[in-house]
């Protein structure tokens, strides 16, 4: 009777969190290749492919909208959006957002070429090496303070790619999938290859307006759990970079 009474409430429980969503969520994504960006004006990137399949299996519609990043984070803050992807997870953040498990975890790997002898797993073995780096990026205080080698900025994924070809750097340090991405794009990828080590790990995550949309949130998390655990969000990964190819 215990076991009726519980299924038949899980059931009311679905039901009503489908009925709320029937009329679709709103969620805003930005630029930030290859992740999300807008390709001849509709939604394309690795995420937007994961978010579509996630939805799909919710059977909850889906809209996306693009937006400038700092619109979208106020857009959804004040719920003019229902959410937005992706992001990372700060503590100031989690008091406007409520986020799901995460969506993919993104290494920051460094970049060199393909005969260099760089050997990588901590900070001193980078010692006397010129590190390319993004212009006004921060890529944790005890990586941009260390005192072992000299960062060298740059105003683009691109240019770093190229100053690190010409050996004008020894090393980009990058996030993963951006890194091949841009790579692939300048045809640089035969020239290159990553270390193993990352310097650190990026959690990246949808999120929602706080404390409106947890009944969703709660159906969306197992959902990652097994993409993630089934391969599936890796292959979509794969398969958006080899079509690049």
């Amino acid at each position: 009777m215990k076991k009726v009474m519980f299924f038949g409430l899980m059931m009311v429980i679905s039901l009503w969190t489908n009925a709320i969503y029937a009329n679709s969520i709103n969620l805003g994504y930005h630029k930030f290749s290859p992740y999300e960006f807008k390709l001849n004006e509709k939604p394309a990137g690795i995420m937007v492919d994961i978010v579509h399949a996630i939805f799909k299996k919710l059977e909850v519609p889906l809209k996306l909208k693009f937006l400038p990043f700092k619109r979208a984070l106020e857009y959804t803050k004040k719920g003019r959006n229902d959410g937005l992807f992706i992001l990372y997870k700060t503590p100031e953040r989690m008091e406007y957002f409520d986020y799901t498990e995460p969506l993919v975890n993104s290494p920051l790997l460094f970049f060199v070429r393909k005969d260099s002898n760089i050997k990588f797993e901590k900070l001193p073995d980078l010692k006397g090496l010129k590190i390319g780096v993004m212009h006004g990026y921060t890529y944790g205080a005890e990586f941009d303070n260390a005192p072992y080698y000299k960062l060298d900025p740059g105003n683009s994924h691109e240019t770093n790619f190229k100053k690190l070809i010409s050996g004008r750097v020894d090393a980009y340090i990058c996030d993963k999938w951006v890194g091949i991405s841009t790579a692939i794009k300048i045809n640089a990828m035969s020239d290159l290859k990553t270390l193993p080590v990352p310097l650190k790990v990026m959690s990246l995550y949808m999120v929602f307006t706080k404390g409106k949309h947890q009944a969703l949130i709660d159906k969306i998390n197992p959902i990652i759990k097994s993409m993630t655990a089934s391969g599936e969000i890796d292959n979509l990964i794969n398969q958006f970079i080899n079509e690049q190819k």
